[in-house]
């Protein structure tokens, strides 16, 4: 399948790349291709256009979104398309066969494969059932082989749909079901679940008023990432389900600050990492259902 070429590559980042390897990245590009340092090269000038508009898209949560989903988009396009000249070449070089030859082709043929193979074929039907006479009585079991204490089950089943009763996102994105923030604030945080090899369901929670409460929540498949924007300045903290088993966590709190100045106003650009052992760049602490 052929690769698609996309900002990442003309910024020469991952894909997974938080803002400020980005940042990084556009910064030692526009130095080496600026005008200034080039003078009389177009090709220079070409190469700096191209990184300009790149940066412009991956710097802007919106818009890096988007292109994402472009990615993933043209890459299924591509899968499919390749998929169908592969069958297309197998058809087409495929010779007839008249049926009488078929059938004298299969029953010689499958006699001599089930004599050839009849002790694997014996040994896997006995597998199958043992399997289905001694199935067990709960939802779903899961034996941890290299533990020192017995086998345990798990009391939890990743649900078929998120808890708004849809099904769960392909891509890294809200979950409809907390409550909006403020729209003209332009304070971010950034959840990595790159170092994860499951998907997450998470909140954000607020710790500004008397009872904590979500105020949104979003779905991340593993190895993905999720920005969210117009946050306003407060307390938070992060609580996330990992998909793939019963983990609830909730991280440290921590806040997002807006400083005004003379002439205008900074803002936060928060980024926190999930990790299945618990040991991102925040603090984890267990969580029970019941909280949250």
């Amino acid at each position: 399948m052929a690769k698609i070429h996309t900002h990442y590559d003309n910024l020469k980042v991952s894909r997974n790349a938080p803002p400020e390897i980005i940042r990084a990245a556009y910064k030692t590009l526009s130095q080496r291709f600026h005008p200034d340092k080039n003078l009389g090269n177009t090709e220079a000038v070409r190469i700096m256009v191209i990184i300009n508009t790149s940066y412009d898209v991956l710097s802007k949560p919106n818009r890096r979104r988007e292109h994402d989903q472009w990615i993933a988009q043209q890459e299924l396009n591509a899968a499919q398309a390749e998929y169908i000249t592969r069958q297309s070449r197998f058809t087409s070089k495929t010779p007839p066969v008249h049926s009488s030859s078929i059938s004298r082709i299969n029953t010689r043929g499958i006699l001599a494969h089930i004599f050839r193979y009849s002790i694997p074929y014996g040994l896997i039907g006995l597998f199958l059932w043992n399997w289905i006479t001694e199935k067990p009585s709960t939802p779903l079991e899961r034996k941890h082989y290299n533990a020192e204490p017995p086998p345990f089950q798990l009391n939890y089943v990743r649900p078929s749909t998120a808890p708004n009763g849809q099904p769960w996102p392909v891509f890294a994105s809200y979950v409809k079901g907390g409550k909006p923030l403020h729209s003209d604030i332009l304070s971010t945080i950034t959840v990595e679940n790159s170092q994860n090899d499951s998907d997450v369901f998470v909140k954000l929670v607020s710790l500004g008023c008397v009872e904590a409460y979500p105020l949104r929540q979003f779905y991340i498949p593993a190895f993905g990432s999720f920005t969210m924007s117009k946050i306003t300045a407060g307390s938070y903290d992060i609580c996330y389900r990992n998909l793939s088993n019963v983990d609830l966590s909730r991280s440290d709190s921590f806040n997002i600050e807006e400083i005004r100045t003379f002439r205008n106003t900074q803002y936060s650009n928060f980024t926190t990492m999930l990790h299945k052992d618990q040991q991102g760049n925040m603090q984890a602490y267990d969580l029970s259902e019941a909280e949250f």
